[in-house]
């Protein structure tokens, strides 16, 4: 019940500790770091010299003992916190720089990985959080889903792709898991008698979000490596790295055209198909229960009852229950963690998974330990007597920690339970209702699929700045019949909770009217949401009301003090324009009238970095100077790419003769222009000229 880590990490763990090293040394940039330290997971977090690590948690799957592992690992370099992400990951925050790699290698021995948790590579496979127990579920696709993560993981082209790969698995038409707003979503299905997927290509949530598009009908399940991985090696040759703002798989869907990325699709799958790849083989998910050592314990009150009703859910397994545990904001400290995992032991090891929601779903409960489970919730989960609308509402981290983001939307958030809780509103006839926060508007929040969403953004009144919110509502998300939500208005963040509790309120006394909360929407939302953002429209001067100019949880004056260009995108693609960055410094710095040595050792970092610079795209990292400029000479002068006539440059700066570079300094010169045109002359999957004519 989960997937193979490669045999390879060990060693990668070495490397990547030896460059931690070298960077606190002063031997290696910080650009250099992080296009080698993303793509394991790990991000440097808003406040200077803390990062946190991601882990990799195919459908949010993990044993009891893996979740106190990760716990255990949190209180010995972490801030005593486990954070649930909203692709079913967990990651541990406020980690040094020096013990990343301690973290890592003490998750590889509970087998666990945070390989991939970042970059440009195939991220985390997403699952239906109830597939395998739901009662309508067409089949439980969790074991391709494991499978296939342990297939793409151990490729090595899986590490280079021009964007992340976000691929899920939904376990019914209902598509709990977002097929239809990711790079590759599979939806379950059976045709005459066959388990197999729909399958849809080309969605996704960033800061340009879009639906889906059907890619096969159906497929058999024996299919769905082929399928994956033609789709791989599609973005790997054709997606755009030298422009990452547009470098997302639907991006290049919209860019050739639908007819040309089916035609292309079609060339990869026969690829595929040709090399005779292994038989794409998953293991049945098999439930099974273990018999538990414990006594049940009666809780037969008022507000079990009412705990039961609302977070409680029968199993197509008979006796057995799945329960939500509602996790505010997704920060479940490790002392309640390990109190879970130390409960969920008695359960056996397919009894907990995390949710879109940043929740815990608990499985394969008996109903005489519902008890057991309803009181120890009861202890930490402040969610835990709350009506489930605030369980399944979430905010990304916002500015608290991401570099991108704007408004602080966790704040937001507690504001809004807190003045939703105090409204007197009937917030069970909204169970499933869902208010989605994003601090900025890349959708780590996922507010374009909610049924309410909002994205920070900034306003302005006369001179000041303050932080605001554009308000989306009425996103579908069944199979086929998928929509964003429509982009309405926007309101004040010190307004918005305020908003919230109005348009709520109609919205019950509506309720009845209408279908679904998209319908409502569509006949009188969007009016109704403009006629409330009218009444706040106002916003008083700053040196009337000062309020309206601190974020939810600031003690300081809104700014954009400390935003930054985001982590998510970062791999080894991008040490071109660290190198390139270098290039242009160097040649600045020689213009001037430095002599000496300081002259001597610019020449020869001139050689290096445009030796350097192109390695990457021919799947190339030499750790060693020496390595770099053999290479260089192999695959760059000796192919054809680069004038013979720079051998002899290369191979001085190789020997490090200070004479005979120093005599060399023109054609150094104009190896670095060469090697630079030679890069603008890459089309925008970084081909050379020669290759993208073949393409």
């Amino acid at each position: 019940m989960s997937y193979e880590i490669p045999g390879s990490l060990p060693q990668e763990l070495d490397e990547l500790k030896s460059l931690i090293e070298k960077y606190q040394a002063g031997e290696l940039d910080a650009d250099s770091l992080k296009a080698r330290r993303v793509p394991f997971g790990c991000y440097e977090q808003r406040k200077d010299g803390t990062y946190l690590v991601r882990v990799r948690t195919t459908g949010g799957a993990l044993t009891p003992a893996q979740l106190r592992a990760l716990s255990g690992v949190s209180d010995k370099f972490g801030s005593k916190t486990l954070h649930i992400t909203t692709r079913q990951e967990f990651q541990v925050h406020d980690v040094l720089i020096e013990n990343v790699v301690f973290v890592m290698r003490e998750l590889l021995t509970a087998g666990l990985s945070s390989r991939g948790g970042g970059g440009n590579t195939v991220r985390n496979i997403m699952i239906s959080p109830d597939a395998g127990v739901s009662e309508d579920e067409v089949f439980d696709p969790s074991s391709y889903a494991f499978a296939l993560t342990s297939r793409l993981i151990a490729e090595p082209d899986s590490w280079l792709l021009p964007r992340k790969y976000k691929i899920t698995f939904s376990n019914s038409d209902k598509d709990t898991a977002y097929a239809q707003f990711n790079d590759l979503g599979f939806v379950a299905t059976i045709k005459d008698g066959a388990k197999g997927f729909k399958v849809y290509v080309a969605g996704g949530m960033g800061s340009k979000p879009e639906v889906a598009h059907l890619l096969h009908d159906f497929i058999p399940v024996g299919d769905t490596y082929v399928v994956a991985e033609a789709i791989k090696r599609l973005f790997d040759k054709y997606g755009n790295r030298k422009n990452k703002n547009v470098a997302r798989l639907r991006f290049l869907w919209n860019q050739l055209g639908e007819a040309r990325f089916r035609e292309l699709y079609q060339a990869a799958l026969k690829e595929v198909l040709s090399g005779k790849p292994q038989a794409f083989m998953a293991s049945e998910n098999n439930v099974l229960s273990a018999t538990p050592s414990i006594a049940p314990v009666e809780a037969a009150t008022p507000e079990f009852e009412t705990w039961k009703r609302r977070y409680a859910t029968v199993q197509r397994q008979p006796g057995l229950y799945s329960i939500l545990i509602p996790v505010f904001l997704g920060n479940l400290k490790t002392k309640d963690a390990i109190a879970l995992s130390d409960l969920l032991a008695h359960f056996g090891t397919d009894v907990v998974r995390a949710s879109f929601g940043q929740n815990l779903r608990l499985r394969n409960i008996p109903e005489a330990y519902l008890g057991n489970v309803y009181l120890l919730v009861s202890t930490f989960s402040e969610l835990s007597s709350a009506p489930a609308l605030l369980a399944n509402s979430i905010a990304c981290t916002g500015a608290d920690t991401c570099k991108l983001g704007i408004c602080l939307s966790k704040g937001a958030l507690q504001a809004i339970a807190s003045k939703v809780a105090k409204s007197g509103l009937d917030l069970d006839e909204l169970k499933d209702f869902k208010v989605n926060l994003s601090g900025c508007s890349n959708t780590c929040g996922q507010h374009m699929v909610a049924d309410l969403g909002f994205y920070g953004k900034v306003a302005r009144k006369g001179p000041h700045m303050l932080p605001a919110y554009g308000i989306v509502a009425g996103a579908l998300m069944d199979d086929g019949n998928a929509r964003l939500a429509k982009n309405i208005d926007r309101i004040s963040a010190k307004d918005l909770p305020d908003f919230v509790v109005d348009l709520l309120g109609i919205y019950i006394e509506k309720k009845s009217l209408f279908a679904s909360f998209a319908a409502y929407i569509d006949a009188e939302g969007e009016r109704d949401i403009r006629s409330i953002c009218t009444r706040y429209r106002e916003i008083p001067p700053f040196e009337d009301d000062k309020s309206y100019y601190y974020d939810w949880g600031s003690e300081q004056v809104f700014s954009l003090a400390g935003r930054g260009e985001g982590e998510c995108s970062a791999g080894l693609f991008d040490l071109i324009e660290v190198d390139l960055k270098q290039i242009n410094l160097l040649e600045k710095k020689l213009s001037g009238a430095i002599a000496g040595t300081e002259r001597d050792v610019a020449l020869q970092q001139l050689v290096l970095c445009s030796a350097r610079m192109l390695l990457v795209t021919c799947s190339i990292e030499a750790p060693t100077d020496v390595g770099v400029f053999a290479s260089f000479s192999k695959h760059f002068i000796e192919a054809g790419l680069v004038d013979t006539r720079f051998h002899r440059v290369v191979d001085t700066a190789k020997s490090k003769d200070v004479g005979a570079l120093r005599a060399s300094e023109a054609d150094i010169h104009a190896l670095t222009q060469e090697v630079r045109e030679l890069y603008h002359s890459m089309d925008n999957s970084l081909r050379f000229p020669a290759e993208a004519a073949k393409a």
